[in-house]
């Protein structure tokens, strides 16, 4: 009979006390969609600019979660908005009243490209495509939507 190292039986051992270590990460990726669908449906039905920023812990978390062929479609989705984020806040921007066609008067013509090309980013196919197919997975695979 052969006994296990004891590195791997301590890992084992800190894996469960820490995880419970599901032997499923589809599953454990459906229980993070069930357990952050209200915050998104909150986020989704929103009428707030903003609000999409309000969802981004929660995306990332389901980032976290995600099972590999869907997590390079959350990070496209995520690395993009948290840029965006990260723009209007160095200028001061207020995400729920940011309006391209009135910036505000105190924003220089640096703070307002940079806040457009990262707008762009988060506008353009790849993140557009990535958002519907983490929405997609979630129905398909976990019968659930992100967001009711």
């Amino acid at each position: 009979m052969k006994l296990l190292a004891p590195a791997a039986v301590l890992a084992g051992v800190v894996c469960l006390a820490a995880t419970g270590c599901s032997s499923d990460p589809q599953a454990d990726y459906c229980e993070a969609v069930e357990e952050h669908q209200a915050d998104l449906s909150d986020v989704a039905a929103s009428d707030d600019a903003g609000a999409v920023f309000e969802a981004l812990d929660d995306y990332e978390d389901l980032a976290e979660a995600a099972p590999r062929d869907i997590a390079d479609d959350w990070a496209a989705v995520v690395d993009p908005l948290r840029e965006l984020e990260q723009v209007l806040s160095d200028h001061g921007i207020d995400p729920s009243s940011y309006s391209a066609d009135d910036p505000p008067a105190d924003l220089d013509e640096e703070g307002r490209r940079a806040i457009e090309a990262a707008a762009r980013t988060v506008g353009e196919e790849r993140t557009v495509t990535a958002m519907a197919a983490v929405e997609q997975h979630a129905l398909d695979v976990c019968g659930t939507p992100l967001s009711r």
